[in-house]
Order: structure tokens, then sequence, then C-alpha cells
């Protein structure tokens, strides 16, 4: 279905390939250290031993202390986590929650339950038209009773990169008490997270994003942040989250974000590069598109392309994308059979009819130009074909979308 061509992966946001070294690092706990860690015989303790030197290792990466860092399944455990946990253990304080509009759903929907259950009170900052959160105007939404603020350090499907630093440091001014979260999940790979240069009290970060294993994530918690236990039942993880931890996973974690740290400046630059090179050929080949996600390299996640086509839906040029031989992804949700817009780019301010059109392409480590050129080759013709198939005729685009279009001919 592909012609031939050998398929081509440009989703690493979602989750990247393990690398063989890693896989090579977690064996021996899956063949032969497989035993319990929290029991005491030998055997078990050798697997306590990798979960610790694991841990250190992580905290060493991220300038924390080896006991701040808690070990969960992922980064949407470890958000809800930092959520649930803190305003559960601050109730005699207050239940304000500052968030932004484009949080990742393991953030909103966990920050909407709490508010249906009358455990929170919910704030959300809105973005700007590149899906960047201003500092101002969350020290803004800060009281003197908010708990806790929650802001990505970047945005997974446009790319758009925070500065968690000031947002700290002005929420910090507004209320000296107020705890500071950054979902951290899609930077920590490209940018590197030093929790005190953040300025954060709690950070999510997880293995799969920087090609690690699935099922092992992490919560950093600066020392003294009041967190509730929210899975309990045993003693792991200072009681905080109970489960036998999966030591083959949490020592491929350790190794992954080695790798990760020592590779950052040429995976970046490599990533960067092709990313710039689809943001510029993109609009020449294809009309009616618009370059979604700050302009700026700098403000932007290294190898994230995301844009939106018009007068086309994006899961059907997803769909024909996959038939040859290409994986990529979209901001918008296949619900009940229509499509929804993507939750970032309304919160832009983009309008909902060509917010439909979203594609993200990431890029990774083992991504050449022969991707961007095969990619390249192949997208322009699908879109041309589902217009011409698409019972609403392609027009002139409404005005609604010109200040958005990176490209406005209509052939």
């Amino acid at each position: 279905m592909s012609d031939g061509h050998q398929r081509i992966y440009l989703d690493h946001a979602a989750t990247t390939p393990p690398d063989p070294e890693v896989i090579e690092a977690m064996l021996p706990y899956l063949r032969d250290q497989w035993h319990n860690p929290s029991s005491i015989y030998v055997e078990a303790q050798r697997a306590r031993a990798g979960i610790d030197d694991a841990r250190a290792t992580i905290a060493r990466l991220i300038g924390a202390r080896p006991d701040e860092v808690l070990f969960t399944s992922g980064g949407s455990e470890a958000d809800n986590l930092a959520l649930r946990g803190v305003l559960g253990a601050s109730r005699r304080r207050g239940k304000h929650l500052v968030i932004s509009a484009v949080e990742h759903h393991a953030i909103l929907d966990t920050a909407e339950q709490l508010e249906r259950d009358g455990a929170a009170e919910v704030s959300i900052v809105g973005v700007d038209r590149e899906g960047r959160v201003d500092p101002a105007a969350v020290a803004a939404l800060v009281r003197d009773d908010t708990v806790l603020v929650s802001i990505m350090h970047a945005n997974n499907e446009v790319g758009a990169v925070n500065d968690v630093a000031e947002i700290a440091r002005q929420v910090r001014e507004q209320n000296a008490h107020t705890m500071v979260h950054t979902d951290a999940v899609q930077s920590a790979a490209h940018l590197g997270v030093h929790v005190d240069r953040l300025g954060v009290d709690l950070m999510t970060f997880t293995a799969h994003k920087m090609y690690g294993p699935r099922g092992a994530g992490a919560l950093y918690v600066r020392s003294g942040t009041p967190l509730q236990g929210q899975i309990l039942g045993g003693a792991q993880e200072r009681s905080i989250r109970a489960g036998t931890e999966d030591s083959a996973a949490i020592a491929g974690f350790a190794l992954a974000m080695t790798q990760t740290w020592e590779r950052r400046e040429a995976d970046t630059t490599h990533e960067r590069a092709l990313a710039g090179r689809l943001i510029e050929e993109l609009p020449k080949r294809i009309p009616l598109l618009a370059i979604t996600g700050p302009r700026d390299p700098a403000q932007r996640l290294p190898g994230n392309v995301s844009c939106t086509v018009g007068f086309v839906e994006g899961e059907s040029i997803l769909l024909a994308l996959d038939l040859a031989g290409i994986a990529a992804s979209s901001g918008s949700a296949c619900t009940t059979g229509s499509v929804e817009p993507s939750h970032v780019l309304v919160a832009t301010g983009m309008p909902d009819d060509l917010a439909r059109g979203s594609l993200r392409f990431t890029f990774g480590r083992g991504n050449t130009d022969a991707d961007v050129d095969r990619l390249l080759e192949v997208l322009p013709p699908i879109v041309q074909r589902l217009r011409a198939l698409s019972p609403v005729p392609v027009t002139e685009p409404p005005a609604s979308w010109l200040p958005w279009l990176t490209s406005t001919v209509t052939s």
C-alpha cells in the first residue's frame, strides 16, 4: 500500500522507539533480577539497588535529590498525582487551581473532575495565537487561596515553549505559598529540565518520549511540598504511590534519559533542520495551509511541525498518509463520527472549520532528509484528491481564515 517505500515514522511527540541499548539494559531485570524489590532476600535487593541507582541518576540529571523523584506509570499518572496530591494535602489553605487552556488532557480532565467534585476551583489562563502563555496573565489569576499553578513547559501539539521560570517567579511575587507544577513530558528530551532553573515545585516527565520504555514516568516533588498519595496499599515511593515497581522499565528510563542528555545538542540540531525545511516547503506546495505554533524556532520544540489544511479534515489526510506509508498525527479528535477541532488551536483563536484540518509531524533521531522529500512528494496530491472528493467546494478562504493562512492561493 506504500508503493514499496519503507514506512516513515513522523510521530515522535506521541512516543519514541526504544533505543536498542535501553532494551539491553532492561533485559537483566526481566530475565534474572525479576524479583520484588520490596522483599528482603538478596535477589530482591539487587532489583532494589537497580531502582535506587536509576533514581539517583535521574535526580542528578534534573538537579534534584533522589528522594524528590517519585516513579509513576507515566506522564498522565504523574500529572494526576500532582494536581490531586497537592490539592488533597492543602485543603486548609484553599482549593484554587490555575491551569492553561492548552494543557494535556491529563491536566484538563483532572482539573475538570476536581472542580465537579467540589475539590477545586479552577481558573484557566488563555494563550496567544502561537499557543504560548503570558506569565503576567498567569500571575494576574493568582489569589490568596491559590494552592497550585500548573502550566506546561512545551505544548505537545504546536510545540510552543513557555517561560516556566518567569511564570514561577511572577506567581511567587503574587503569593509566596503557591506551588508551581509543570508538565515537561514534551520538553525534557529537547530542552533539558533543571528544576531550580525552572523554579518549579513539581514536574512531570516520562521515559517513552526520550527513547525509553512506556510504563515508566516520574514526578519531581520538591522537598517540603505537601502531597497526598493517590494509589494506596503499599510503602513504595515513600508510601505516596503504592505498587510493585517495574525495575526493568525504571532501569531503561535512567539510561534513556542519560543518553538523551548526552545527545541533546546533536539531536536538536538534526531535528530542527528537518522541521525547518518542512515548515518552509509546505506553504509553497499546498494552497490554503496555515503553519501553527511559534514562528521563532527558539520558541518551538525542535522537530515539531504543526499545520492545518483548509477545506479538508486532518483525519482524512492521516488515513491517506498511512496508506502511503507515513505515520503522523492530528490535534483533532474523532468523536461519535464527527471531527472535533483541536482544543489547542481553538484556544489560539483559530476558527473551528479551519482547525479541523490540523496535522502534526514530529521528527526524531532516525529521520532523514529523504523522509522530508517523501512527505513533500505524497502530501500535496493527497490534499488535492481529498479536496476534489469533498462535498464542500474549495472556494476563496473565508475572511476569518486570512490572518492564519501561510499560503492563501486556491490553486
